[in-house]
C-alpha cells in the first residue's frame, strides 16, 4: 500500500515529468519540421495532411523522448528533495533510499512495460502510415492519366475526352472535348477546342492549368429556369482564340495521399512477426550460401563446362605448350582465358555484393528486433541513474539537472549510433549493439545508487584518490622494510 510519503514523491515526480515530456516531444517535432518540411513544400498539402504526418512521426519519437523525460524528471525530483533537505529528513526517520525510490520505480517499470507494448503494436502501424504518407507526398505529381480517345471522369464536375496526346511530358493535347457538369441547378458548359496544353500551375500544385486554342464554349443555362424556359432558350456559343481553364485536383491528391504503396518492410512488423521473418530469412540465406558454395566448388573441380569426359588415351594428341600452336591460335586462347577470368571476377564481385546486402539487411532486422526491448529497459536504467544522481548533487530546478541529462543522453545516443553503424558494417553483433548502451550505463547506475545510499560524495576526488594512495604507500613501506632487512 502506498503511504502519504509515497504519494508525495509520486506527485513530485509526475509534475516535472509530464512537463518535460511535452517540451521534449515538441522540440523533436519542431526539429523534424525544420529539417524535413522543405521536401514537402509546394505540394499543396492541407493542414490536416501535415498534422497527420506530424502525428505519425511524433509517435515514432516517443521511444527517445520517454527515457529522456524519465532521466531529467528523476534528477529534478530528487535534486529538489535533496536541496530542500526533505530527502535528508526521510533518511533521518529511518527510511532507506531504496524504499524512497520504490513507488517511483514501480511507476517507471510500468512505463517501461507500456513502452514495450507501444513499440510492438502502435509503432509498426505509425511507421507504415508515416513512411507511406511521406513517400506519397514526395512523389506527388498532380497530372492526370490521359488516355487517348477515352473519357476521363475522375475529376469531380468534369468529363474530358482528348483524341491525341503528344509531347515529351505528354502535355500537348489535340481535339479536346470537355463537359463541365455542375450541380443540378447550375449552368452547364461544353468546351470544344482544336488543341491545347495541360500543365501544373506554378503557384498552386492543387490546380492544373489548361490552355485551349481555337474553340467554342456552349452554355446550357438552367439556373433559375423551369423546364419550359430551358427548352425555349436559344443556343449560346462563344468562340475563343485562347481559353485558360483551371482544374481543381485536390481530391485526387488526397486520394493519392491515402494510398499505401509500401507494404513489405521489417519496421511494419511486431516482435513475433519479425522473429518469424528473421528465422525464415536465415533458412533462405543458408540455402543461397550453400548453392553458391556448391557451384563454386563444381567450377573449381570440373570447370565451367562440367566434368571433362575426354578419354585419357586422347590426351597425347593435345599440345602441351602454346609454342606448338600458331600465333592466331595462341592469341585466341589467351583472349578467351582473359575473358573467362574477367567473367569470374565480375561473378564473384556480384556474389560478394549480394551476400553483403543480405547480411546487412539481416543485421538491421535483428537490431530492430532487440531495440524494442532495449529502449524499454532504458527507462529503468535512466531512472536508476537520474534518481541517485539527483540525490547526490542536491540541485533541483532546470539548471544543473538539464546539463547533466543532456550529457548523459548525448553519450547514450553516441554509443547507440556508433554501435548501430558498426552493426551495419558487420563489425558488431546486432544483439550486443542493441544492448551496448544499457550494458555500459547499468553498472554506472548501480554505482550511483550505492553512492547515494551511503551518502558518499560523487565529486569528492579524495574518495577515489585515497584508496589508491594508501595502496601505493603500503607497497612502498613493504619494499623499504625488505630493503632494510638486507642492510
Amino acid at each position: 500500500m502506498f503511504r502519504k510519503l509515497d504519494w508525495y514523491t509520486v506527485k513530485t515526480f509526475l509534475g516535472p515529468f509530464f512537463f518535460i515530456f511535452s517540451i521534449l516531444f515538441f522540440i523533436f517535432i519542431v526539429q523534424f519540421a525544420w529539417q524535413e518540411m522543405e521536401k514537402f513544400a509546394g505540394k499543396g498539402l492541407s493542414w490536416i495532411t501535415i498534422g497527420e504526418l506530424l502525428l505519425y512521426l511524433g509517435i515514432n519519437v516517443i521511444q527517445l523522448v520517454l527515457p529522456l523525460a524519465i532521466l531529467l524528471g528523476s534528477i529534478m525530483t530528487f535534486g529538489g528533495l535533496g536541496e530542500r533537505y526533505e530527502l535528508a529528513a526521510m533518511k533521518a526517520s529511518g527510511i532507506s533510499l531504496a524504499r524512497i525510490l520504490l513507488p517511483l520505480f514501480t511507476i517507471v517499470s510500468l512505463m517501461s512495460i507500456g513502452l514495450y507494448f507501444f513499440g510492438d503494436h502502435v509503432m509498426p502501424y505509425s511507421q507504415r502510415k508515416a513512411k507511406n504518407l511521406a513517400y506519397n507526398i514526395v512523389k506527388a505529381n498532380p497530372t492526370l492519366q490521359l488516355v487517348e480517345g477515352a473519357f476521363i471522369e475522375n475529376i469531380p464536375g468534369f468529363s474530358m475526352k482528348i483524341s491525341q496526346v503528344s509531347g515529351e511530358e505528354k502535355d500537348q493535347l489535340k481535339d479536346v472535348f470537355i463537359f463541365q457538369d455542375g450541380k443540378f441547378d447550375e449552368d452547364k458548359r461544353t468546351i470544344v477546342a482544336d488543341h491545347g496544353t495541360l500543365n501544373r500551375d506554378k503557384d498552386d500544385i492543387r490546380l492544373l492549368k489548361m490552355v485551349l486554342v481555337d474553340g467554342n464554349i456552349y452554355v446550357d443555362q438552367i439556373k433559375g429556369k423551369n423546364g419550359q424556359e430551358r427548352k425555349n432558350q436559344p443556343n449560346q456559343a462563344i468562340k475563343f482564340d485562347t481559353l485558360t481553364q483551371y482544374i481543381d485536383i485536390s481530391e485526387i491528391l488526397q486520394k493519392a495521399m491515402d494510398e499505401e504503396n509500401i507494404q513489405d518492410h521489417y519496421k511494419f512488423l511486431n516482435s513475433n512477426q519479425l522473429a518469424k521473418r528473421i528465422d525464415s530469412m536465415q533458412l533462405d540465406y543458408q540455402k543461397y550460401y550453400d548453392r553458391i558454395y556448391t557451384n563454386n566448388i563444381s567450377k573449381n573441380i570440373y570447370g565451367s563446362g562440367g566434368m571433362d569426359t575426354i578419354k585419357i588415351s586422347e590426351t597425347d594428341k593435345l599440345p602441351h605448350s602454346l609454342d606448338k600452336l600458331s600465333q592466331p591460335k595462341q592469341n585466341q586462347i589467351i583472349k578467351e582465358a582473359l575473358e573467362f577470368i574477367d567473367r569470374e571476377i565480375d561473378n564473384y564481385k556480384y556474389q560478394g555484393d549480394e551476400i553483403t546486402g543480405k547480411v546487412k539487411l539481416q543485421a538491421k532486422q535483428k537490431l530492430h528486433f532487440h531495440r524494442n526491448f532495449s529502449y524499454a529497459f532504458t527507462c529503468i536504467v535512466f531512472f536508476l541513474i537520474g534518481a541517485p544522481l539527483g540525490a547526490i548533487v542536491k540541485k533541483g530546478g532546470i539548471g544543473m539537472p538539464v546539463v547533466i541529462s543532456i550529457v548523459i543522453f548525448v553519450l547514450y545516443y553516441i554509443i547507440n549510433f556508433s554501435s548501430e553503424n558498426m552493426t551495419k558494417n558487420g563489425i558488431l553483433h546486432p544483439t550486443f549493439a542493441a544492448w551496448s548502451a544499457n550494458l555500459i550505463f547499468f553498472p554506472i547506475a548501480l554505482v550511483l545508487f550505492y553512492k547515494a545510499n551511503n551518502d558518499s560524495g560523487l565529486f569528492n576526488f579524495s574518495n577515489y584518490w585515497d584508496p589508491i594512495a594508501k595502496f601505493f604507500t603500503r607497497f612502498r613501506k613493504q619494499k623499504e622494510t625488505e630493503h632494510s632487512r638486507y642492510q
